[in-house]
């Protein structure tokens, strides 16, 4: 299957979204910081990156900015990943922000693996992310 980089702080989510794309037969990268995640990005180039918003330090909107300078990772398909807001509000705005594609943390899991599947895809527009 694919190759997935998650990039949170929150440990309990890292492990449970880590734990729900292994189950789906994914191999998974993790880093709690936007230096790791742009290091495993550029070292390991993942099929994915599913990238918090609001992380201590470098978030990942810098993060997001930093892939998509390097001719090394600016392909990437990139999915944020936030808390700001919820399930409804993404199925309202299709699942993107700002023309980018996003996931809500309180998206249920079920749902959390069928958009990462549909971003796999490249479906991103037409699967209403969330």
């Amino acid at each position: 299957m694919a190759k997935i980089l998650i990039v949170d702080d929150e440990a309990p989510l890292l492990k449970l979204y880590s734990t729900v794309l292994l189950n789906e037969g994914h191999q998974v990268l993790t880093a709690a910081t936007a230096q790791r995640g742009f290091d495993l990005a550029v070292s390991d180039q993942p099929d994915l990156v599913l990238l918090d918003v609001m992380m201590p330090g470098a978030d990942g909107v810098e993060l997001f900015s930093r892939l998509s300078e390097d001719p090394a990772t600016q392909a990437m398909r990139v999915i944020f990943l936030t808390s700001l807001v919820q399930e409804e509000e993404v199925a309202k705005g299709r699942g993107r922000i700002g023309g980018r594609a996003y996931i809500s943390k309180s998206t249920p899991l079920r749902k959390f693996v069928t958009s990462v599947h549909a971003a796999l895809s490249g479906v991103l527009s037409e699967a209403g992310l969330g």
